[in-house]
């Protein structure tokens, strides 16, 4: 896929850059030839209107026409009067010459003559109104000079394109990478995504299949399969909610809004919802928290945000133990930490945490209800709000996530 990904874009990269330079140098070629014309036909009626020329009865001379500009006068039946003095061509040619263009009703034109293009201008003499100058141009050497020109145009015009064919291949090969890497990462995360509903999904088909099979037996007696089946479809349902989530983040559709209020409030409340569990554990929590704190962002995320790395700190310290969320106003910053004394984040381990579905331990993560979306989850809130996460954590020493969000000062209303 990837590989006829990368001739599309070098193909069409080539193309686009080809029509460029067709478009710049045909109009190169076409203003130099406009150019050549403008200049010849200037010079032509510089010549017709200029009568201090020195004529000299016709002389016949070599056949080959080789002069650039000269004129022949014309009496009104179509002799030859005079000629200028630099014309070196027989008489039959200029004859030839000379009676073709009487033929053609226009002033101005192009007359061919034994292979050779000639430019010309009739125009009456100022001094006898009876004779018609005929000023003649040799295109020969004009015609030469854009030959060439478009022998140059067409040889810049194919070195361009293997150029830019060469390099586009290149350039497309690493425009392709961070792609590929976020194609990969799609993958996995479908991947992951699959095998953690696989298991859910197997628990609650094998569940059912027990209860299916005991059609006799009442509810009561089978309560035991159904509190499973509740339990795994409840878990299934937060991963759901936890990859909508993240899917949403990833495609940018998840627009929030933001508003100000109170955050060590917000602080406080989720720290109460988790004290019954804390006892439940025999795990003390702590606060810290600044009093008259005002943030502006999305209330709803940011509480989100605190539920996680509590839960995670609770999941993974063992009972005796204990937590402590702290709440801290900077001058520009709050920053929100939560330390526990649990089993610890190995140091080769903290740069991979807030990945998606990466778990220290996926035994534990597994027995402890955890999918490794938490951390990631985390990560996108306090990216939506330009902050930064980072952790602290030492195995059996515990660990410390710190939370840096910078303020935005809105004017504040009471709730």
């Amino acid at each position: 896929m990837f590989k006829s990904l990368r001739l599309k874009l070098t193909l069409t990269n080539t193309v686009v850059t080809g029509l460029i330079f067709l478009i710049l140098l045909s109009g190169v070629y076409f203003f130099m030839k406009q150019s050549l014309t403008r200049q010849s036909e200037n010079m032509m009626r510089s010549i017709a209107l200029n009568d201090r020329f020195r004529y000299t009865p016709f002389i016949e001379r070599a056949s080959h026409l080789d002069t650039n500009y000269f004129f022949v006068m014309v009496d009104s039946v179509g002799n030859i009067v005079n000629i200028s003095t630099n014309l070196t061509n027989s008489y039959e040619e200029i004859y030839i010459l000379v009676d073709e263009t009487m033929k053609i009703d226009e002033d101005f034109g192009n007359i061919r003559i034994e292979g050779i293009n000639f430019r010309f201008l009739k125009s009456y003499s100022n001094f006898r109104k009876d004779l018609l100058k005929i000023v003649y141009f040799n295109t020969q050497p004009e015609e030469q000079m854009l030959k060439n020109l478009l022998t140059i145009i067409i040889s810049i015009g194919i070195f361009t394109v293997i150029v830019t064919f060469i390099s586009s291949f290149f350039t497309a090969n690493k425009a392709l990478i961070p792609i590929k890497k976020s194609w990969q990462r799609q993958k996995d995360f479908v991947a992951d995504a699959s095998h953690e509903l696989r298991t859910p999904l197997a628990v609650v088909q094998t569940n059912l299949e027990l209860v299916m099979s005991n059609k006799e037996d009442t509810i009561e007696s089978q309560l035991c399969w159904l509190d499973n089946i509740k339990a795994e479809n409840a878990r299934m349902t937060n991963l759901v909610n936890d990859l909508l989530f993240i899917a949403r983040s990833d495609s940018n559709e998840a627009q929030i809004e933001m508003s100000n209020f109170p955050l060590d409030i917000v602080c406080k409340e989720t720290i109460m919802s988790f004290r019954l569990l804390c006892e439940n554990k025999n795990i003390e929590i702590f606060e810290d928290i600044k009093p008259d704190v005002n943030f502006y962002g999305n209330e709803a995320r940011i509480k989100q945000l605190i539920t996680i790395l509590a839960d995670n700190a609770i999941k993974y310290t063992p009972p005796g133990g204990y937590i402590k969320i702290s709440l801290r106003q900077l001058d520009t910053s709050v920053q929100i930490v939560v330390s526990d004394t649990g089993i610890g984040i190995p140091q080769e381990h903290q740069s991979k945490i807030f990945e998606r579905f990466y778990r220290v331990d996926s035994s534990r993560s597994s027995e402890s209800g955890g999918s490794g979306l938490g951390l990631s989850i985390a990560k996108i809130i306090v990216n939506e709000h330009n902050g930064h996460i980072n952790v602290t954590s030492a195995p059996n020493r515990g660990s410390q996530f710190s939370v840096t969000l910078p303020l935005k000062r809105k004017p504040f209303r009471e709730r």
